[in-house]
């Protein structure tokens, strides 16, 4: 296990950047933060390599972790492909149905009506800034829907994407992470109960 600290040691704070944004290049719909997290997670799938007796001595280890690391990318990618495909092939209930779910997870959920104006203006700043943050597509989204009220059709027309279910499918993704985000810096600053 030395050797792999070693190697983690040499190598996962050089490769870093140049995975990040070479994936990122490559995937332009997987987040940042899933490609960090694929960056970890392909470390890790070398380690258990190295202890299963699966790597060579003389492995170049840029290239191996880099073609973990990108199949990882390819199969999350993929994954992603697959919920976009699956919510454009529902029906219109099914989208009702959804659209429904949706709405309980809005903005409204971030803020307590019951809060002081200090606390509201705190939380409404939290969000505004919080949503700069969001990777592309998620921030033209959040702004253009909730700030700009815009149509999910020119929304869908600014984006470029097909339909306005991938947008509506994107919107709740992009809303679960601001969500997250934002309570976290709510916790943070105090500004939860």
């Amino acid at each position: 296990m030395e050797e792999y600290n070693q190697i983690v040691n040499d190598w996962y704070v050089k490769l870093r950047s140049y995975f990040i944004n070479m994936v990122h290049n490559k995937y332009p719909d997987l987040h940042i933060e899933d490609i960090e997290d694929l960056y970890t997670e392909a470390f890790i799938a070398a380690r258990e390599n190295m202890i299963k007796g699966r790597v060579a001595s003389d492995t170049n280890w840029k290239a191996y972790i880099f073609r973990i690391g990108l199949n990882m990318a390819a199969n999350k990618s993929k994954q992603e492909i697959k919920k976009v495909q699956a919510l454009e092939q529902t029906d219109d209930d099914d989208i009702d149905a959804h659209e429904k779910f949706q709405t309980k997870l809005s903005l409204n959920d971030l803020i307590d009506e019951d809060d002081d104006k200090k606390t509201l203006e705190k939380r409404l700043e939290v969000i505004k800034r919080e949503i700069k943050y969001l990777p592309e597509p998620c921030e033209t989204i959040l702004k253009d829907f909730y700030f700009g009220d815009f149509s999910m059709t020119e929304i869908m027309e600014e984006i470029h994407y097909k339909t306005t279910k991938a947008v509506k499918a994107m919107k709740y993704r992009c809303l679960t992470r601001l969500k997250e985000r934002v309570m976290t810096v709510c916790k943070m600053l105090n500004l939860t109960d």
